[in-house]
Parts: structure tokens; C-alpha cells; sequence
């Protein structure tokens, strides 16, 4: 069976991940270590200040627009539920925050939200709900459990 990401589809997704991070690496004083990208992780990574993990990350990139968000999403960020329920309890089990991170490929920005405090508490309101989302960056699709966090409490990185 073949990897996701050893299609033309999924090195694109590759780059605007690298991309994503490497501007949050120029706004930032931080080092961000990435889950490996071969495997399912509970999240997508790790934010290390001076030795020290201060954060925890999940990211997504979007090929939409900030203004596609608005108009077309009601400015909220669609997240399985799992991984956000995932990311916190890993921030309550290392007692940093979670972060996420949403990148929006044409506008080359970031928004980030802080999505659980230190004690895994969560800091935005979500709506849940069950639908149809696509399956990975090739297509196809699958029935789950979704969280909508709104952008509107994140700050835009570029």
C-alpha cells in the first residue's frame, strides 16, 4: 500500500507544511519538531524553548484564503475532534499548552490558536458535529467527528 505522502499530492502537502513552519520559525524564538510524517501521531508536534517543552502543535494547511474562510466557513477551522481531544490530554499529561496552527496557502498566513491551557483545559469554544470530511490530501472521504474552532480569537502570523 502506498503512502499518502509519496504522491505528487502529497509532497505538495509536504512543502506547505514546510513553509507553514518555517514562518512560524521566523516569528518565533522557538524549535518546532515535527511528529513523523509517515505515521498516524496524536498530534503533529512539539514546540522547545531553551531545552524546555513549552507547547505542543496541531497544524493544518488549507488551500483557501482568509476571505474563503469567511465567507465560506463562517471563520471556523474544521478538526477531528479525536486529535483535539488527543492533544488534550497530552497537554494535561506534559502540562503545556496546545497550540494549533492553520496555515492559509494563497495568503502565505498563519493563524495561530491556543487551543488548551497548560492543564489541558480547552480555551476556545467549539461547536462538535458528525459529517462527512475528506478522507487525506488525495481525495476521498470518510464520516467523523469533528470539532469547528473559530479563527476569529487566533493572531495571524506572516
Amino acid at each position: 500500500m502506498s503512502l499518502d505522502i509519496n504522491t505528487p499530492r502529497g509532497q505538495e502537502s509536504v512543502q506547505e507544511e514546510q513553509d507553514m513552519l518555517s514562518i512560524l520559525k521566523s516569528a518565533y524564538s522557538s524549535q518546532f519538531f515535527h511528529t513523523p510524517i509517515t505515521r498516524a501521531a496524536l498530534i503533529d508536534g512539539f514546540i522547545v524553548k531553551n531545552n524546555e517543552l513549552v507547547a505542543l502543535y496541531e497544524s493544518k494547511c488549507r488551500r483557501e484564503s482568509a476571505s474563503d474562510f469567511k465567507t465560506k466557513y463562517n471563520n471556523e477551522w474544521l478538526i477531528s475532534h479525536h486529535k483535539i481531544n488527543s492533544g488534550a490530554s497530552l497537554s494535561k499529561a506534559l502540562a503545556v499548552p496546545l497550540w494549533g496552527f492553520l496555515y492559509l496557502v494563497p495568503d502565505r498566513k498563519v493563524i495561530a490558536i491556543k487551543i488548551t491551557d497548560d492543564k489541558g483545559n480547552y480555551m476556545q469554544p467549539m461547536r462538535i458535529e458528525r459529517r462527512k470530511t475528506s478522507k487525506c490530501c488525495n481525495g476521498g472521504t470518510m464520516i467523523d467527528t469533528c470539532a469547528f474552532i473559530n479563527i476569529n480569537n487566533g493572531h495571524h502570523v506572516n
